[in-house]
């Protein structure tokens, strides 16, 4: 383990560093514009970020998950990723197209139920996913060739935006949550432009990456990543959603609160970048030992950072809050303690989760998340005020999911270094271990 962790921490310090400007940022611009707006009008911004963060990796992750692990495993055995590349391109551009319609039907909901009445933020939230798309796209060739100071760079780069964007509305004296909101979902659009040159191996020629492997591969991982950023993003929907008139500024501040509550994952998003094309490129080699150490180096780093995040929570957290948001967001430490406890569980389940689709395992994942997904709905029945239903439903949800992922994984160890004829992976084949 102590070999090993010195080279994860080499591979994620520049994406860390990134996150670290991105995460910054992220929280400034909803601390300012939620200062700017009050709780009331802040509340459909919150939201709208939400479920960009949330419909964003679920649509385009699994892109850059297998773009990734396609890269990184023929980098390690000498060949190019180019036409995975181009044809993992192809697949974002539909489901850009798919999200533009499903946004297009869904236009009075959303505006009506979702965004109280802000139909311009319907506009802004296909913009952010547009944007996001493309960003994972291009990171997911970055992770897989080993360029994370790029891969960090348009992090950085985003943050950067949309937080010069938000001050200059702010100092302007802007009120308009549609102003904010088009902040938001332009700074991936430009990030991309400024970063999408020189992609190393993803752009170099290499075998011919099948359709029907990839498609079906993208597929069973957007199932399972639809169904990750259920558990990790429904319970502020869920919150804006349930809450009765007289509880829209309590969902407001609920929806800032799950967001402090979560800060261990933009790290542990740091970590996830480096992971997979790490543990894709181990399992190519058939290198089982390295394999172990890296998972179990990753598995001890999440855990204790997921600790950190509770301790911290129930030391200060309720004066986290009203110092990033204003004397107007009070919580308790009830409310916040069950957040970030789930956030450790998030992390952990996620780990499990990439330990499979790393070398393939993809419908174990699926299943795993599924679990999650189900306990959370369950966990809206309990006859509970707001905040503690909704926040309660996300910890048993996240609980489960890290449960069952951890069985499924297990379950399925002993074959992670097998092809479905029994022989050990790491041979001459692009991709040695068959799909599950």
């Amino acid at each position: 383990m102590a070999k090993t962790l010195p080279a994860v921490i080499r591979q994620i310090g520049a994406v860390a560093i990134g996150l670290g400007v991105l995460g910054f940022a992220s929280f400034a611009f909803l601390s300012i514009s939620g200062r700017v707006l009050g709780p009331a009008a802040f509340a459909p911004l919150a939201t709208m970020w939400v479920l960009v963060n949330a419909a964003g990796p679920a649509l385009f992750q699994p892109l850059e998950q297998e773009v990734g692990r396609a890269v990184a495993h023929r980098r390690a055995l000498g060949m190019g990723g180019r036409p995975v590349y181009h044809r993992a391109g192809v697949l974002a551009l539909g489901l850009v197209v798919l999200a533009a319609v499903c946004v297009a039907l869904t236009r009075g909901p959303l505006t009506d139920d979702v965004f109280a009445g802000h139909g311009v933020l319907v506009v802004a939230l296909l913009v952010g996913l547009a944007g996001l798309g493309a960003e994972h796209l291009t990171r997911g060739a970055m992770a897989g060739g080993d360029l994370y100071r790029r891969y960090g760079g348009q992090l950085a780069i985003d943050g950067f935006l949309r937080l010069a964007g938000c001050v200059a509305l702010a100092v302007a004296g802007s009120t308009v949550v549609g102003s904010y909101a088009f902040v938001l979902a332009g700074a991936p659009v430009l990030a991309v432009l400024v970063t999408m040159r020189r992609l190393g191996p993803a752009t170099q020629p290499g075998p011919t990456a099948e359709w029907g492997q990839l498609s079906r591969a993208v597929g069973l991982l957007l199932a399972g990543s639809v169904l990750s950023q259920l558990v990790i993003n429904a319970a502020p929907v869920a919150a804006t959603a349930l809450a009765t008139e007289s509880e829209s500024a309590r969902a407001g501040i609920f929806v800032s609160v799950l967001v402090l509550a979560r800060v261990p994952l933009f790290l542990f998003a740091a970590i996830q970048a480096a992971f997979l094309p790490g543990l894709a490129a181990l399992a190519a080699q058939g290198n089982r030992s390295g394999f172990q150490r890296r998972l179990g180096s990753i598995l001890a780093t999440v855990s204790a950072l997921g600790v950190a995040g509770v301790v911290v929570i129930a030391g200060v957290g309720p004066w986290l809050v009203t110092l990033f948001y204003g004397s107007d967001f009070v919580t308790t430490r009830t409310d916040l303690i069950p957040l970030a406890a789930a956030a450790g569980f998030f992390m952990i389940a996620s780990v499990f989760a990439q330990t499979m689709v790393a070398v393939q395992k993809y419908v174990p994942v699926v299943i795993g998340w599924a679990a999650g997904s189900a306990t959370f709905f369950v966990g809206l029945l309990a006859p509970w005020r707001l905040e503690q239903r909704v926040g309660l439903a996300f910890l048993a949800a996240t609980a489960v999911a890290a449960l069952a992922m951890g069985l499924l994984l297990r379950s399925c160890y002993g074959d992670l270094f097998r092809d479905a004829a029994g022989r050990p992976a790491g041979g001459t084949t692009v991709d040695v271990v068959p799909p599950v």
